[in-house]
């Protein structure tokens, strides 16, 4: 097992922020770097969304940042950055396109009317437009290589304002569905090009879904790149 770990150190590495980020700083950078080299070491599964929320506290407070995170049960916010309240969210889908973000489990949807009518989209909506009006940024820590050849993580942050849109976006229910609820989309548009949509996920989950976001209206914050461990001579 401590060969297992001092590999992790011997492999190759490439870690990149930008010069525009002003949550990851060079030390952040090579802290959260590490801390993903050492969770391959031990697993070869994406890094999970629990795992993100408390390496990032442990990541930021380490590098002089004030940060907190919320009690678990909390609604809106993960975590407390220099006292405002931001989202934190993970992408790890094996189809995972790198330029559009696609988020599976934005939020639950699990009160309102829904049925089958598709005036209850506006309702649906509306819990969304909610629950943004309750935090000040979005990251989302995205894996888009899994050790094949090397793995590769990005950390890329959604405006606010660009999800905002969706306010005047066009509702649509799926009727021809088998769920119940019936499905539905929001599409957001501009020019006459689909910016993003919302997909209000029926059956059993009752889940809110963010598809086809492009990322170059995002800010990637940090790249990690990396090899599997290398074993000891």
């Amino acid at each position: 097992m401590i060969d297992g770990v001092v590999g992790v150190f011997l492999s190759p590495k490439s870690y990149r922020r930008s010069p525009k980020s002003d949550l990851i700083s060079k030390q952040a950078l090579d802290y959260f770097g590490d801390v993903l080299r050492l969770h391959h070491c031990f697993s070869r599964e994406p890094f999970s969304k629990d795992k993100f929320e408390y390496a990032l506290e442990r990541v930021l407070l380490d590098s002089g940042v004030d940060c907190s995170l919320a009690p678990r049960g909390t609604k809106g916010h993960d975590i407390l950055i220099k006292g405002k309240p931001c989202s934190l969210k993970t992408e790890a889908a094996k189809s995972i396109k790198p330029m559009v973000l696609h988020i599976s489990k934005y939020m639950e949807l699990g009160k309102g009317e829904w049925n089958d009518n598709p005036k209850n989209l506006e309702g649906l909506l509306g819990q969304f437009l909610a629950n943004l009006k309750g935090v000040s940024r979005i990251f989302v820590l995205r894996t888009l290589e899994m050790g094949d050849p090397e793995y590769s993580y990005e950390m890329v942050e959604i405006p606010v304002s660009l999800l905002a849109m969706a306010e005047a976006g066009r509702l649509e229910m799926t009727l021809t569905s088998k769920q119940s609820p019936k499905p539905g989309n929001c599409f957001v548009e501009e020019n006459g090009s689909t910016v993003f949509s919302l997909y209000f996920d029926g059956g059993t989950e009752r889940k809110l879904q963010i598809k086809n976001l492009d990322k170059n209206r995002c800010m990637v914050h940090a790249v990690w790149r990396f090899s599997p461990p290398l074993k000891r001579p």
